[in-house]
């Protein structure tokens, strides 16, 4: 399986920049929705939870601890939860090319799981530039476990995703409980 995949690896190459660039048609702002969407959500997040009703961490006197915390969290949530829930509907999605160009059947979830690593880097760009200048705090050391984050993330992401994109083929209901189980998950 490895070995086809690394036969079609220009393909899958190709599709990662076809959906980056399929996500993006028509619209002003382009890759910045997706740096966009997250910041916004978690701003909304940081007023409404750290300033409105107070929430801080504990034993944390730096006022904008808080919100570190909540945008950190969110870009791994970010990653986790589109990486599963794109991939649970990829086989539905593409059946027409399922049905016509033989390819190797795992290269859609790859295809889902490279778009949202793309995302997630820009996602992680915007946000060392948010920590730097809003906040004051800069990259350090500890940005160096990020990629260890990622992979782990990744893969159960990617490993759940495929099983239920998989079952979601057989019951389309698999994907409307993920739906409202992945929304349960976050909170």
């Amino acid at each position: 399986m490895l070995s086809s995949l690394w036969a079609f690896r220009h393909f899958i190459l190709s599709s990662v920049r076809a959906d980056m660039r399929n996500r993006f048609a028509r619209s002003r702002l382009g890759a910045m929705w997706f740096i966009l969407h997250p910041l916004a959500q978690a701003l909304i997040f940081s007023i409404v939870l750290a300033e409105v009703l107070g929430a801080r961490l504990q034993g944390v006197d730096v006022e904008a601890a808080y919100p570190i915390y909540l945008l950190s969290g969110l870009a791994a949530w970010t990653l986790f939860s589109e990486i599963l829930t794109r991939s649970v509907g990829i086989f539905i999605e593409q059946a027409n090319a399922l049905k016509k160009i033989r390819f190797p059947r795992l290269s859609l979830p790859i295809i889902v799981l490279g778009s949202a690593l793309v995302n997630h880097f820009l996602l992680l760009a915007a946000i060392l530039v948010i920590f730097a200048f809003m906040f004051g705090h800069y990259a350090n050391t500890a940005w160096l476990a990020i990629p260890i984050g990622i992979a782990l993330i990744s893969m159960l992401a990617f490993g759940v995703g495929v099983f239920l994109g998989v079952l979601n083929v057989f019951s389309r209901d698999v994907a409307q409980v993920m739906t409202v189980v992945v929304q349960l998950w976050f909170w």
